[in-house]
């Protein structure tokens, strides 16, 4: 990661003319992509700044501005790093810092100015009365320095148990977790209204929280967790136990595709860890919310398909990749086929598996495979393919890329039709049918073929629509390999069973 080296200014003043004086300088190296906490660690140790008792102010000046600029959030230490990154010498640009007590800091009154309106506020009840508890939300102009130094100070895990004032949290929605929680920990719940600054009479009960210099630390000012309001019965139903909340305690156990995690044991797991019961229908909704945010929408997962196609192209070049989409600009059928398949081929048997699966995702659709066996017999996939679903139109397009090769049906997977469609014949058919395609003569394949019409005309003329040179020996019209074709079909099918659950951009991934 590139760094830049800056010059420190310190332990000066600021005269009236706005100019920083009576200075000593020292220097420092500063990440180009980093966070305000990773400027001000490396400020406070090199010049001896104990944070635990002084907070820094970080400011510098540019060409043709009287007013320093102050580094106090991300945000400006992103502005600064671009413009030093313009002029990368060691004297443009330098921070001057100053150093304030923490007493000063902490024991500063907010200003009007400093108070903002937060959208949102979580405010308590109890389900058996309208009994209502304040959550407040302020913003502080506290300092954020006297936090960064000792980041285990700062709470950014939600499986917090405990709450009391003086706590920091590293962000809002991490707050608003842990105390969602902690509701249900305690058998009370609170719903989300806007912000008030009227304080609510009906219990003592009071939590306030504000942000730390218009950052995203969010600090805890002051939590009274004394109840005056009548908390008769424990809660039992909660709705804290969002699909959100369980979503993300689920999370982890999804990271692996492979995993079976069903929605019952979702219910047991929320029931063992939160002591709450929730539905079905409420777990499959945290699963769903859960797998989106790893694997993004569905849908979402179309739309990267060009860039991701684009540069599976640019990586492997030769390869042959196709995407076709419809009018309405909707995705069809997507062929790849990388150049290390296709130039293995030639080393290869020259017999081609062709195989279709179902997709489960959102979308559904259907796999197509094509592989072949290597001279030590192992599998080499050729290509893979997504069409929108095992139809005509589909299969034509699939085929257009092997023009000149001739494509025969799977022996077994008709015989599976046949079963299928002719119940009640499919028992004294079974001997004659696998005698019928081995057969090497036109007198024995005939033979066998009369007897197929003896038991079930309808067999025939299945058999003839199919076409005998796609499936028997006598009729094809090249030397049959004699492949065992579904060895290679069901291995690449068990191999990929857990993954054709995934979104398409994942599943090719």
């Amino acid at each position: 990661m590139e760094s830049l080296t800056v010059l420190l200014r310190h332990s000066g003043k600021w005269n009236d003319e706005g100019n920083y004086i009576d200075f000593s300088i020292k220097g420092i190296p500063i990440k180009e992509y980093a966070s305000f906490n990773d400027l001000v660690a490396p400020i406070s140790n090199q010049l001896g700044i104990d944070l635990s008792s002084k907070s820094i102010k970080i400011q510098y000046k540019v060409e043709g501005n009287c007013t320093p600029m102050k580094i106090h959030n991300d945000m400006c230490y992103r502005v600064y790093v671009e413009l030093k990154k313009e002029n990368r010498e060691f004297g443009m640009y330098p921070l001057c810092i100053t150093t304030i007590e923490k007493e000063l800091v902490s024991g500063c009154s907010l200003n009007q100015d400093d108070i903002v309106q937060i959208d949102e506020v979580v405010q308590r009840y109890d389900s058996d009365t309208d009994d209502t508890l304040a959550l407040d939300f302020v913003n502080s102009g506290e300092a954020i320095g006297v936090f960064e130094l000792h980041k285990d100070l700062i709470i950014s895990k939600t499986n917090q148990r405990e709450v009391m004032a003086g706590q920091v949290y590293k962000d809002k929605a991490t707050l608003k977790e842990v105390m969602e929680n902690y509701a249900i920990a305690q058998r009370f719940q609170f719903h989300v209204d806007r912000s008030n600054a009227v304080r609510l009479q009906d219990c003592e009960w009071r939590f306030k929280v504000s942000s730390i210099n218009k950052s995203e630390l969010f600090k805890v000012r002051e939590f009274i967790d004394n109840h005056t309001c009548p908390l008769k019965d424990k809660v039992y139903e909660q709705r804290h136990a969002s699909n959100s909340l369980i979503g993300g305690m689920i999370r982890p156990k999804l990271t692996n595709h492979k995993r079976k995690y069903p929605s019952k044991d979702i219910i047991d797991d929320v029931k063992s860890d939160l002591g709450v019961d929730v539905s079905y229908m409420l777990a499959w909704r945290a699963k769903e919310k859960a797998m989106n945010f790893l694997r993004s929408e569905p849908a979402d997962s179309y739309k990267k398909l060009p860039g991701y196609l684009y540069t599976m192209d640019m990586t492997y070049p030769g390869s042959h990749i196709r995407m076709v989409k419809s009018p309405k600009n909707e995705f069809m059928y997507v062929y790849i086929s990388l150049y290390a398949f296709i130039k293995g081929f030639d080393h290869c048997r020259p017999i081609v598996v062709v195989n279709g699966s179902h997709l489960k995702s959102y979308y559904t659709g259907t796999f197509v495979s094509t592989s072949t066996l290597d001279g030590a017999g192992h599998i080499l996939p050729l290509a893979y393919v997504v069409i929108d679903s095992e139809n005509d139109i589909a299969w034509t397009w699939f085929f257009e890329v092997y023009p000149d090769v001739p494509y025969f049906a799977c022996i077994w997977n008709l015989w599976n039709n046949i079963y299928k469609k002719f119940k009640k014949s499919h028992a004294k058919l079974s001997e004659i049918y696998f005698s019928m395609k081995k057969a090497y003569t036109q007198v024995e394949f005939d033979s066998m073929m009369k007897k197929v019409e003896k038991v079930d005309i309808r067999v025939k003329e299945y058999l003839e629509l199919v076409g005998y040179e796609k499936w028997a020996r006598l009729y094809a019209p090249v030397n049959r390999g004699w492949t065992m074709t579904s060895n290679i079909a069901e291995s690449i099918n068990a191999a990929l069973v857990s993954a054709r659950e995934l979104p398409i951009y994942d599943f090719l991934e």
